[in-house]
């Protein structure tokens, strides 16, 4: 689909539901790579904001679940104190409530129970996108913790 066609078909459904604005939803979501049109827009609409949710998802739950973590997140889970697992918990149980959310839609859908989703998506994103930024930060720049074990040789 021709991304002019897009923005005037997302621009129909904005309307019609309230919807964020096509440059919002595209910023934060890349909807302009939705290449074909659709009877069902705001499903697929929906399903490409789902990606980057899962997404999102599976990489607090490396975090969480620090079994055998890629050695990328290592020093930051190391290092992880307590508030920010709580703060990823938090963070992770939003994530989950909207794929569940969504997978109901897989069962049940219509224009106006997409375009809630969409809305909600949209909203929780903007509020979890300071996070992430501070988590990434963290990753880049990681604070040791000071109780570092001092090295002996065994012999």
């Amino acid at each position: 689909m021709e991304l002019k066609e897009l923005k005037k078909t997302y621009s129909i459904y904005a309307k019609k539901y309230s919807l964020p604005s096509f440059q919002v939803l595209n910023g934060d979501f890349e909807i302009e790579r939705i290449d074909k049109e659709s009877d069902i827009f705001l499903r697929v609409v929906r399903k490409k904001i789902m990606e980057k949710i899962i997404n999102s998802m599976s990489f607090v739950e490396i975090l969480l679940n620090n079994v055998n973590p890629p050695k990328i997140y290592y020093v930051y889970i190391k290092n992880m104190s307590l508030e920010e697992r709580k703060e990823l918990e938090r963070v992770y149980d939003i994530l989950s409530r909207l794929s569940i959310d969504s997978l109901s839609l897989e069962i049940d859908s219509n224009d106006k129970l997409e375009a809630e989703l969409i809305k909600k998506a949209c909203k929780e994103w903007s509020l979890l996108k300071p996070f992430f930024k501070k988590v990434i930060l963290s990753m880049r720049n990681p604070v040791l913790q000071n109780n570092k074990k001092e090295k002996s040789y065994f012999g």
